[in-house]
């Protein structure tokens, strides 16, 4: 699960490296690297549309080994072309590959017996993995250029396919919670939890978008901004994966949720009202810390609905939509150098997620046990 996660995360991990690669290497202007960067997120989001109705069909190995061809070839053409027409298509199919990759991924974890726990323990490994990945990304954009970022991205992707023996050792659609949610013979609320996903990534969406500039507002260096925001992920994304996985489900699907939204919107009206570098790095903290820490059981709720991980792969074709929307909206809402609209915005979505996500985690807990951890 881990290692098609990082391969699905492709099109994501270095993302500002990529950009900077182009346009500094390969001439490409500022907004021709953007445009690029999300037509390789179309790929994604429609290669999931697209691969949704087939992939309780499909076996995983064929799967992960078309993942595994379309990112690798995808990567090599685009070391070897220049040009924004030329390398167009070839990122969508790089997203495309990065699609068939988390149908691998989402398929194991939803069939999983606790799937919170696999996408608490997933989540901390991609965060980790990006990571390290910006860390070495100016070393390897010095000695090799474009090639040394999507040789290294490649090479981590082709190693996902040692892992493939264990791919079927989850049947799909199986594990207790998955039972339990087939067994409850009550219409599944897709459309609410998808709407919830979507909040929340709009949400996500507008504060993360303008975090830099909000740093810049406050006073700060860009190498400050960078610190604060790199560690923030590194650290505490990480570590509230891991609080996740620990507590699993002993306190409950509703608390988690609660505690998430909350955090996350404290930490947002820190963020564009307090004007202070100390709260600036304590804002950027939080906002890691209760993104990965409620995503699991966000996660988790879509993947007891459909042990066979179609849902789960909807909620990411709505977590990359709705964080394409949410700068979109921001953009709308601010007012010279002032950012404070932007923030209560933010936490309208959060409440309004959290207002889909107290009702379902009340049904689902009344059709199913909760499991122990």
């Amino acid at each position: 699960m881990g290692a098609f996660a990082m391969a699905g995360n492709t099109p994501l991990v270095a993302q500002p490296m990529v950009i900077g690669a182009l346009v500094d290497l390969r001439g490409l202007t500022e907004s021709q690297a953007g445009v690029m960067a999300s037509v390789e997120l179309a790929g994604l989001t429609l290669g999931i549309l697209a691969m949704l109705p087939a992939v309780t069909r499909i076996r995983r190995p064929v799967l992960a080994v078309f993942a595994v061809a379309m990112i690798i070839a995808a990567n090599v053409t685009t070391c070897c072309l220049s040009g924004f027409w030329p390398l167009l298509p070839i990122r969508f199919l790089s997203g495309v590959g990065s699609a068939a990759a988390f149908c691998v991924y989402m398929s194991l974890a939803s069939a999983s017996e606790r799937p919170e726990n696999a996408f608490a323990v997933v989540n901390a490994i991609s965060i980790a993995y990006s990571g390290v990945v910006n860390l070495v990304a100016p070393y390897l954009l010095s000695v090799a250029g474009l090639a040394g970022i999507l040789g290294v991205l490649s090479a981590v992707t082709a190693l996902a396919l040692v892992t493939l023996p264990w791919s079927g050792l989850v049947p799909a659609g199986g594990g207790p919670t998955a039972a339990l949610a087939r067994s409850a013979g009550q219409p599944e609320p897709w459309l609410a939890l998808l709407a919830m996903m979507l909040l929340l990534y709009t949400g996500h969406g507008a504060i993360w978008g303008y975090q830099e500039r909000i740093g810049v507002a406050t006073g700060l260096s860009e190498q400050a901004i960078g610190r604060s925001v790199g560690l923030s992920m590194l650290v505490w994304g990480v570590a509230g994966s891991l609080l996740a996985r620990a507590l699993s489900l002993s306190i409950g699907r509703m608390w988690p949720q609660i505690v998430s939204l909350g955090v996350s919107c404290a930490a947002t009206l820190v963020l564009v009202y307090v004007d202070t570098p100390w709260s600036f790095t304590v804002a950027c903290a939080l906002i890691a810390f209760s993104w990965f820490y409620g995503l699991p059981y966000q996660m988790g709720l879509l993947a007891a609905r459909d042990p066979k991980g179609r849902a789960a792969l909807a909620g990411i074709m709505m977590s990359t939509g709705g964080m394409a929307l949410g700068p979109a909206l921001a953009a709308f809402l601010i007012s010279g150098s002032a950012h404070q609209r932007i923030g209560v915005f933010s936490c309208a979505c959060y409440l309004g997620a959290l207002a889909i996500a107290i009702p379902a985690t009340r049904s689902l807990n009344r059709k199913t046990q909760v499991l122990p951890a």
